[in-house]
C-alpha cells in the first residue's frame, strides 16, 4: 500500500522540487541547485523531458566550444570538458553501484 502511494507521489514531488529549484536559481537567498538535483533524481533520468533537455544542453555545449570567439570560445571548451567529465564520473558510479548490488545479491543467496 505504502509503495503504491510512493510511486504515485514521487514524480509529483520531484516535479515540484524541480520548479522550486528553477525559481530559486536566480534568487540570492534560496539556493535552487539542491532542490533541482533532488527533483531530477526523483523524477528519473529516463523522463522524456529531462532526456531531451540533457541532449540539447550537450549540443549547445558542442556548438559553443566550436566557436572561435576570443573569450567565449575557451569558456565553451572548458564547459564542454567539465560536462564530459561529469558524465564520465556518473557512468563510473552507476557501474560501481550495479556491480555492488550484484555482489550483494550473490552473497545473500
Amino acid at each position: 500500500m505504502i509503495q503504491s502511494v510512493w510511486k504515485a507521489t514521487k514524480p509529483v514531488l520531484g516535479w515540484f522540487l524541480i520548479v522550486v529549484g528553477l525559481i530559486g536559481m536566480p534568487m540570492p537567498i534560496i539556493n535552487g541547485t539542491i532542490p533541482l538535483l533532488i527533483g531530477i533524481a526523483m523524477v528519473g533520468h529516463r523522463n522524456r523531458l529531462i532526456r531531451w533537455t540533457r541532449v540539447h544542453i550537450k549540443l549547445l555545449l558542442l556548438w559553443w566550444a566550436a566557436r572561435d570567439w576570443p573569450l567565449l570560445g575557451p569558456l565553451g571548451k572548458l564547459a564542454l570538458r567539465s560536462a564530459q567529465e561529469i558524465s564520465r564520473q556518473h557512468r563510473r558510479m552507476r557501474f560501481w553501484m550495479m556491480d555492488r548490488r550484484s555482489r550483494q545479491q550473490l552473497a545473500s543467496s
